[in-house]
């Protein structure tokens, strides 16, 4: 096969789970921004994504895995929070580790089987 018509590019999507694919690229998203943001709300909102489907995610990974991943207190006078439970923190902690080295591999197994390419896109 020429050069030309190799596949410049790879994807993979990767969950971790106990019996449903519950928690991957999007839960994890979700996670890393309540961390940086403080809030559930801000986090979905600068995903671009409802309210309904953030809270849907967040629950059917909860259920999946046994235990919280995050934990919100409601507003009053001085406004409401969203954090990582500590168990959320460790998952989220290893599976970015583990989501890095499995990129690694295949971007290593990649330019092996299709070549090196200048274009390699790692979608995280």
């Amino acid at each position: 096969m020429k050069r030309e018509h190799m596949p410049a590019k790879f994807d993979l999507r990767l969950r971790v789970f106990s019996e449903e694919p519950a928690f991957g690229k999007g839960v994890a998203q979700l996670m890393r921004l309540v961390a940086q943001k403080g809030s559930l709300s801000a986090a979905y909102k600068e995903m671009g994504m409802a309210a309904s489907k953030a809270w849907k995610i967040v629950r059917r990974a909860e259920a999946d895995l046994g235990f919280p991943l995050m934990e919100s207190v409601s507003g009053g006078k001085s406004g409401g929070f969203s954090q990582l439970t500590p168990e959320g923190e460790d998952l989220l902690k290893r599976y970015e580790e583990f989501q890095e080295e499995v990129y690694k591999a295949a971007r290593q197994s990649f330019v092996k089987h299709f070549g090196n390419h200048d274009t390699i896109e790692k979608n995280l």
